[in-house]
């Protein structure tokens, strides 16, 4: 029964980051970070999206472990069970060119033989919901009050308001120091020989008690901010298939992937893709102009790298 099957995928992503259905493909909960909606005021949980990756065929064992704990058998009878069970979904796919798994979503093959994946927009193990969480109403506090009383202050008849820039003030206190300093402090004043009367300009007292401004070139400043790190930003959809290691929703967060990823493949060209619908950002490793490179690749990396078994081909289109 592939309903059997589809209740088993769902229950176990929203445990684990994939499951691989064997002969069939993978399923990978891709982690989307909490946000904001200034407009409506309200601050959303942390989601999660489905991606479907036809390459990941090589069987984790996870689907084979809960059928041997839902039906009571072995491991191996367990295995033959849900061979069977995706034998069925197969043939199903091949005969109608689509299937639908309930809460998870809907799978299609294209007469080339190349499997696609459309998620559910209320799937199982990306509500928020089925995590106990839920939107929380966060209206940013009232301003009328304290604005009206800062305008009451400034029209008070009895107050005089002045707006003097701290480095006129600055300034000002300088002057007063050279003054004092030109002042002949003492009466007795033996021999010209043993005075000596110091004067200090005012803009060097107060370079010193300011210190000198440093002016630093703007176009030096971003120069600087893009070579470090060699981190390619882009908003571009080119139609490549990227390498995705990392989604986030802020530039501070995507900078702990990128020194990760720097440890474990120093010679990687990393890229942040930024979504043109929302605030969505992705971290790539690498981009392939075909989708049959872009898996190979995946599938190497996964192997030399077991850290980064999540990541997952991203279409820019």
């Amino acid at each position: 029964m592939n309903s059997r099957l589809a209740e088993q995928i769902s229950y176990l992503l929203l445990r684990h980051e994939y499951v691989v259905v064997p002969q069939l493909g993978g399923f990978i909960r891709e982690k989307l970070p909490a946000s904001y909606d200034r407009s409506k005021h309200l601050a959303y949980p942390p989601s999660a999206e489905l991606h479907f990756n036809a390459e990941m065929t090589h069987s984790d064992g996870l689907l084979e472990e809960r059928y041997a704990l839902l039906l009571g058998l072995s491991l191996r009878r367990a295995r033959l069970v849900l061979e069977e069970e995706v034998s069925q979904l197969r043939h199903q796919l091949i005969q109608q060119g689509t299937y639908h798994l309930s809460g998870i979503g809907e799978l299609q093959l294209s007469r080339e033989g190349h499997l696609s994946f459309t998620p559910d927009s209320a799937a199982l193990a990306t509500s928020a919901s089925a995590y106990g969480y839920a939107p929380l109403s966060l209206p940013t506090l009232p301003q009328a009050i304290s604005s009206r009383r800062a305008l009451l202050s400034e029209q008070d008849s009895r107050y005089i308001s002045l707006r003097l820039p701290k480095r006129a003030l600055g300034y000002a206190a300088a002057v007063v120091i050279a003054i004092l300093a030109l002042l002949p402090w003492g009466n007795k004043v033996e021999t010209e020989q043993h005075y000596q009367a110091g004067f200090t300009p005012s803009v060097e007292v107060a370079r010193q008690l300011f210190g000198e401004e440093k002016k630093v070139d703007a176009s030096t400043e971003a120069t600087a901010k893009d070579e470090q790190g060699n981190l390619r930003w882009s908003t571009e959809q080119d139609g490549r298939y990227y390498i995705i290691i990392a989604t986030e929703r802020t530039e501070e967060r995507i900078q702990t992937y990128v020194e990760q990823a720097r440890t474990t493949l120093p010679e990687a060209s990393l890229t942040a893709l930024r979504s043109p619908h929302g605030r969505t950002i992705r971290l790539a490793l690498t981009s392939f102009d075909s989708s049959a490179e872009a898996y190979a690749y995946l599938n190497e990396l996964v192997k030399e790298h077991p850290a980064h078994r999540s990541a997952w081909v991203f279409h820019n289109n």
